[in-house]
């Protein structure tokens, strides 16, 4: 009952090209349904649009891509107990096996005998496997050698050059022809290719526009260190199309994240039908850690849970320890604001030694002087506090409003984020009256104790 939406992804690290340009990125495979049920990527592009992300016909990768031609590769099929290639019984070493074979000797006088000769060796279980491949090979290369499809006699060629005399006829290597021709690699139709979605700082990196061709390439691959861990040793590249430019706010999105669709995704990193992991959107944001414990233990095994916070800790610890840095600052703020307080009402007191004194004179009590001196002190802070609160609020609402713009190569977001609580408002209030009142108690018991003829002894 806690989860609004669930989808699976696959994601894994490549580079993303486009000219002489490249970025290493994080490519995300995720399904369609799964951006309007779990992502907020939909509200999210500043470019472009979702149109295209998954081309029409496209079907699931229900097995992996084949794997390139391996020398060494039915060897390990065969110590993982996946049984050989190319036939071979069980139980084979690949030792030498040599079977002694009689031979026939044939004399002078036309008489035979049987001698035994050396033995003959036999070819091993591997030599043979390996010969088969290298003939299997050989076949392919023959295949793709060109061939002669028929051969015209002399005789009928001049009937086939009939009706030609007085054209212009030009040669390939004319300049005529040679105008009309582009020179490059053949390429893929740019509408026909999948669809994929950038951050806006990696386009502004890159100079990518919705609509160019770029290609991801998966270095890592030939090396064995994909995320997923499966694929085989082998570069792997495909050319896609931006089809949107989103902004997610976090520097780590923006400049290293893209979205594609699942299937082609699935099929760039040899994956089969596996994905990475399944996301999941909740109802309460704060339910979300509960949740993720309570999967994991269902699920135990080699399976992990993360919720939003483990998600982003980097962005959390930074804005933790702007925090307490911005704690320090405030706390160094208040004991200035108490001290001005009290630096006031000392002075209030001995500018109004006279008017105290008469007051004691006149029967005023020690009581009577302090609740002066309090009510003064207290109407300051009083005064201060609503002033502070009102500047503090209508800021802070103007900075939301502006959405104030922050380096995200710095501070890893790309504006001030600002919420109007107002318990904290309410908090800060209450700790700033208890601070001048407390700022107040020292001056006014000095005041209240001081004596009459202390008062008007220089008067």
């Amino acid at each position: 009952p806690e989860v609004a939406g669930i989808a699976p992804f696959s994601i894994n690290e490549m580079m993303l090209t486009k000219g002489e340009r490249r970025g290493v990125v994080l490519v995300k495979g995720v399904t369609p349904e799964g951006l309007q049920t779990v992502l907020d990527l939909p509200q999210q592009l500043v470019a472009g649009g979702l149109e295209g992300l998954r081309r029409p016909g496209v079907v699931p990768n229900l097995g992996a891509d084949p794997k390139p031609d391996d020398d060494w590769q039915w060897l390990r099929d065969i110590r993982d107990g996946r049984g050989s290639r190319g036939g071979g019984g069980a139980g084979m070493t690949g030792s030498d096996s040599a079977l002694p074979a009689p031979s026939v000797n044939v004399n002078e006088e036309g008489d035979s005998a049987l001698v035994e000769e050396k033995p003959i060796r036999r070819k091993t279980f591997w030599e043979e496997e390996k010969a088969r491949r290298e003939g299997q090979r050989e076949a392919e290369r023959r295949a793709r050698r060109p061939r002669i499809g028929a051969v015209a006699a002399p005789g009928d060629i001049e009937p086939m050059l009939d009706g030609l005399e007085g054209q212009n006829l030009a040669l390939p290597d004319d300049p005529a022809w040679e105008a009309g021709l582009s020179y490059g690699e053949a390429q893929e139709p740019v509408e026909t290719l999948p669809g994929i979605i950038v951050g806006k700082t990696l386009a502004e990196d890159l100079s990518l526009e919705v609509g160019d061709r770029v290609r991801l390439i998966s270095p890592l691959a030939a090396l064995g260190l994909t995320l997923s861990g499966t694929g085989g040793a082998v570069t792997r590249s495909r050319e896609f199309r931006v089809i949107g430019v989103f902004q997610a706010g976090f520097q780590e999105y923006d400049s290293g994240l893209v979205y594609t669709d699942l299937f082609e995704a699935q099929r760039l990193f040899d994956e089969g039908d596996n994905v990475t992991g399944v996301e999941l959107r909740v109802h309460d944001l704060d339910t979300s850690f509960e949740l993720a414990r309570r999967i994991e233990q269902n699920l135990g095994g080699a399976f992990h849970s993360l919720d939003w916070s483990e998600l982003n800790r980097n962005l959390f610890t930074a804005l933790e320890v702007q925090k307490i840095a911005l704690t320090l600052v405030i706390a160094t703020i208040i004991f200035v604001a108490a001290f001005n307080v009290i630096a006031t009402l000392i002075m209030v007191v001995l500018e109004k030694k006279r008017e105290i004194a008469i007051l004691k004179a006149m029967g005023a009590t020690d009581a009577t002087v302090l609740g002066i001196f309090m009510l003064q002190g207290i109407v300051v802070g009083v005064i201060g506090t609503l002033a502070g609160v009102l500047v503090g609020g209508g800021l802070v609402a103007y900075l939301d409003k502006i959405q104030f713009p922050l380096d995200p190569k710095v501070y890893l977001i790309d504006h001030l984020p600002v919420v109007l609580n107002p318990s904290v408002f309410l908090i800060t209030i209450a700790i700033a009256l208890l601070i001048c009142t407390l700022s107040t108690i020292a001056p006014s018991l000095w005041a209240a104790r001081m004596l009459p003829v202390d008062g008007l002894r220089y008067e």
